[in-house]
């Protein structure tokens, strides 16, 4: 069994290309067992396909994904959600027609077993299983603070509330590392507190997280590594303090060379796309 610190995932020259533009270019990166790692870049610096190469969406080109030491490339997005890693999305994807107690049992159908005939005749085993998932669901959701929320339509959630559903799915799933890509978007202020202490929750309660964010509150706060990237390739990786202050970072972000001790503010960049 693996000990805080030791490393839980380790991407080593991962490049991938879409056409002539080389997106990921020779991406290494170690996330650490009982960390909050955080990935963060000028837009289009290639972050989201990191995200997505890790999580089976893309395959890379050339390099090596491991998790808890086993190859990841070349598994099904599915199939990366069985070992062990669970991620959201920027653009929310909820089921919204169902009620939130329902979105949050979808995540754990990775982990039943349980199929079409012993669901009919609705054996011991099955049940067992069933209650099992109606357990770790609403475990989830009073985790993230969503369980009087429970029987509302996803859709009528305000988009805090919303957020938070879509973190408490992918808790269901019972993973080891947690994926957040840009869980403070579109958060005010005290609801972008709220998050802050949740992910820190997470990572107490034993979770790896491994975030993208843009607003720099969230990761001088809350991280305790940080990796920069920029034109697809890491510039700099060090604690919050080292990263701030580290020239090359500043002059990504900037567009300046500047030696002077810089402070990031919440960065407000424009929404989009990115092939990151």
């Amino acid at each position: 069994m693996k000990t805080k610190g030791e490393v839980l995932l380790a991407l080593s020259k991962v490049s991938k290309s879409f056409g002539g533009l080389r997106a990921v270019d020779s991406f290494d990166l170690d996330v650490a067992l009982g960390n909050i790692t955080s990935l963060i870049g000028p837009n289009g610096a290639g972050k989201t396909t990191v995200f997505n190469l890790i999580t089976g969406i893309y395959r890379p080109d050339a390099g090596s994904i491991r998790f808890e030491g086993r190859e990841l490339i070349g598994r099904q997005p599915h199939q990366v959600a069985k070992a062990g890693i669970a991620r959201t999305f920027q653009t929310l994807r909820l089921f919204e027609n169902l009620t939130c107690f329902e979105n949050v049992l979808s995540g754990q159908h990775c982990r039943t077993s349980s199929g079409t005939m012993s669901s009919i005749l609705r054996t011991p085993a099955q049940k067992r299983e069933e209650a099992e998932v109606r357990h770790e669901a609403e475990r989830c959701m009073k985790l993230v603070g969503m369980w009087d929320f429970r029987d509302e339509l996803a859709r009528n959630l305000p988009y805090g509330y919303r957020r938070r559903l879509e973190i408490a799915r992918a808790l269901a799933t019972d993973p080891r590392l947690l994926i957040l890509d840009e869980p403070a978007g579109g958060l005010n202020e005290k609801e972008t507190g709220d998050l802050m202490e949740l992910i820190i929750g997470i990572r107490d309660s034993g979770i790896t997280v491994f975030l993208i964010e843009h607003d720099m509150q969230v990761v001088m706060g809350i991280s305790d590594w940080v990796s920069v990237m920029d034109n697809g390739r890491k510039i700099s990786e060090g604690t919050p303090c080292d990263v701030q202050r580290d020239p090359c970072v500043i002059e990504a972000y900037l567009g300046i060379d500047n030696d002077d001790d810089f402070c990031f503010e919440a960065s407000q960049e424009p929404e989009g796309t990115e092939i990151s």
